[in-house]
């Protein structure tokens, strides 16, 4: 007769797949996957530097987790660990802000039928040879010859608009020490990551101030940027009710919420 206990041991399914288990590249490329990222030789750059690091922090997030399940923990290992964790949440924003913008930058040009007189800005005569101008002015020009790449990046906006929320607002705890678009708001609790117990990532709070969002490490965020060519595309309904719910309360609002808990 099979133990309980062994049977529910072996139908358990890790919630994080070791680093020996994950496509090399595969972080590069979900991020090449988004329109009009991998025209840009500059962000290919950022993304290549993002997944070697990932590579190398993940081995230290393990290496942690042992040393803590043997009790045999080096307090430089740890510190170690949150500035290479919190350097690379840094660079994880960056990348995806900046492809972000540029995305919506060019559906806000599209709208206003402005692609033209862009294209024209971008060829115009510098007296010298600017190859982001030219780079730039070959990802509008295919802006003009394909009308549904227009729609795709909108649709590329909307898939990762959830990770990129959540990734901004730690980012923002982070590096601002702030509630993201709550300038007003008091974080709750300090910016200092906690062991995950399943992949020894750095993991932290996300508020609004008297409200917690959640919880989402390191690897969260690399797990999230592997999975976006699978993500679908939510609805504008669906972004703009998780927006609502990223945003929270203001701490009177949650007060005025609570009353009746007293």
């Amino acid at each position: 007769m099979i133990d309980d206990d062994y049977e529910h041991d072996r139908d358990y399914v890790p919630a994080y797949l070791p680093p020996d288990q994950i496509p090399q590249y595969a972080l590069g490329e979900a991020l090449k996957s988004l329109t009009l990222f991998s025209t840009d030789m500059n962000l290919v750059s950022q993304s290549m530097n993002l997944t070697i690091v990932d590579e190398f922090v993940m081995h230290l997030e393990y290496d942690y987790l042992r040393a803590k399940f043997n009790e045999t923990p080096n307090p430089y290992n740890s510190i170690f660990l949150a500035a290479q964790s919190q350097m690379w949440i840094f660079s994880a924003y960056e990348v995806m802000r900046t492809w972000t913008q540029k995305a919506k930058g060019y559906v806000h040009t599209a709208k206003n039928a402005g692609l033209h007189q862009k294209l024209e800005n971008l060829r115009r005569d510098r007296g010298y040879v600017n190859y982001t101008a030219l780079q730039r002015a070959d990802e509008v020009q295919s802006l003009i010859d394909a009308p549904s790449l227009v729609k795709a990046l909108e649709d590329d906006l909307a898939r990762i608009s959830f990770l990129f929320t959540r990734l901004e607002t730690l980012r923002v705890a982070l590096a601002k020490h702030e509630v993201r678009k709550r300038p007003n708001a008091m974080m709750v609790g300090s910016t200092v990551g906690f062991m995950n117990r399943e992949c020894g990532s750095l993991e932290y709070q996300m508020n609004s101030g008297m409200i917690i969002q959640g919880n989402i490490s390191r690897r969260d965020i690399a797990d999230g940027i592997r999975a976006i060519p699978e993500f679908t595309v939510p609805t504008p309904e669906e972004v703009k009710s998780y927006e609502q719910f990223m945003r929270g309360l203001s701490d009177d609002e949650a007060i005025e919420l609570f009353k009746g808990f007293e």
